[in-house]
């Protein structure tokens, strides 16, 4: 059961891990792992049903034992014991300790363990996530997300701009210098021509590659110069803190036990290089050593 459980749960972990993480694809895969999870075991009637390792333990098990075979020949054969595991109540005032009753092993309470792991798993994934509802609004601005039907269309993109505008008030209510950075009417008046014009230039487009096409023209800024704002804003949004500890990596490798002397402007152009700059393969060193050589007067040994 863990061994599928867990390896569900990596393939959440390894969406954070990725460069450049769109935030509208957190809800998206959240909303998977835990439809997944809730499939696999919080359905009685087909518990274990579609899992890897479960399901065939389970089918190989039914008859109370799990045979090994080697090419189809018997090597040995381990009989099941089902045994209660004993659990403690412990009250943290008084150091006590009190035992539960055994509950008698059974398949069933195997099962019921289960139920109740995959349950508090879910609550802690919900609740790790409280911004959640955010993520999916930034779904706005990714036409990939948009539905084929103009009318729902609309109504989502009305939704998503609402919830938009709830979390910036809330983020914003402590610093009156702000309050007025977004203007939610001026947004709306724009939005359905916004989220129709994005749609016939980038349907299918996340939210950044949209961007990537959209960022220069002037033309956008001029029409929709609210909701371009709210867009800068919303793409500045961290959906993780992946980036930041890929950056004091960085600073580690570069900045050695031979490099300890580095200035802080050296470093900081260094690490900006390593993390944002082109590949190795496609850099012209030819240019590069030009600057360095005609920057200063060097003595350079010319071969």
């Amino acid at each position: 059961m863990l061994a599928n459980v867990l390896g569900e749960l990596n393939k959440l972990n390894k969406t954070f891990q990725e460069e450049n993480v769109d935030i509208t694809t957190i809800g998206l895969a959240l909303e998977v792992t835990i439809s997944t999870l809730s499939r696999w075991f919080l359905r009685k009637e087909t518990f274990a049903e579609g899992t890897t390792y479960l399901s065939k333990f389970l089918c190989d098990s039914q008859y109370g034992y799990i045979e090994i075979k080697d090419e189809g020949v018997l090597i040995d054969r381990h009989e099941l014991q089902y045994i209660s595991i004993p659990t403690m109540d412990i009250d943290y005032n008084d150091r006590k300790q009190t035992m539960k009753p055994h509950i008698e092993g059974t398949q069933e309470t195997c099962q019921q363990l289960t139920e109740g792991y995959i349950e508090s798993l879910i609550d802690s994934l919900n609740e790790r996530f409280p911004d959640l509802h955010l993520f999916n609004a930034a779904k706005l601005f990714s036409p990939c997300y948009y539905p084929k039907e103009r009318h729902s269309r609309e109504k989502n993109s009305e939704r998503w701009l609402s919830k938009l505008f709830q979390h910036l008030q809330h983020t914003i209510s402590n610093d009156v210098r702000n309050v007025c950075l977004f203007d939610f009417k001026a947004c709306k008046r724009e939005l359905h021509p916004f989220v129709d014009s994005l749609n016939l230039a980038c349907e299918g487009f996340s939210m950044k590659e949209a961007w990537k096409v959209f960022r220069n023209t002037k033309q956008w800024h001029t029409n929709y110069p609210h909701i371009m704002k709210l867009w800068q804003a919303v793409l500045t949004i961290p959906a993780s803190t992946v980036d930041c500890e890929r950056g004091f990596s960085k600073q580690n490798i570069i900045k050695d036990i031979r490099k300890s002397r580095l200035g802080l402007d050296t470093l900081d152009a260094l690490m900006r290089i390593s993390l944002n700059g082109p590949e190795l393969s496609i850099v012209d060193w030819n240019a590069v050593y030009e600057i360095w050589r005609d920057t200063k007067s060097r003595r350079v040994l010319e071969l």
